[in-house]
């Protein structure tokens, strides 16, 4: 059997292995948790950079659709404003090949329309 001294010798020899162990499994905890917040930081920089660029892009492509949709009306405009110079210009000279007779009989019918009466 073994003696009290020793009993006490052999716990207080595993008590110090076991408490090795624990601050060894610390260290390496540390270790893992430092890695572990270094590579967080580093995958939320990425993140930001890559939604930083996406937002570029859109910005980008939005200034291009406002360009080109700008363009668009710009180019209807124009469009439209050249029909309605023609139109009118082709009124314009409708209404001056009248003969003095059409023109009288224009102003009756409007006369007519307006009061219901001859002039």
């Amino acid at each position: 059997m073994a003696s009290p001294r020793s009993l006490k010798a052999h716990t207080e020899g595993e008590a110090t292995g076991d408490l090795a162990r624990l601050l060894s499994t610390e260290a390496r905890l540390e270790e893992m948790l430092t890695h572990a917040r270094t590579e967080a930081a580093a995958l939320v920089s990425a993140a930001r950079e890559a939604a930083g660029a996406r937002d570029q892009e859109f910005a980008t492509r939005m200034a291009d659709e406002v360009a080109r949709v700008e363009r668009d009306v710009t180019e209807e405009r124009s469009r439209r404003e050249t029909a309605l110079r023609n139109e009118a210009a082709a009124e314009a000279a409708r209404v001056a090949a009248l003969s003095p007779a059409q023109i009288d009989g224009l102003a009756r019918y409007v006369v007519r329309r307006v009061i219901g009466a001859e002039p």
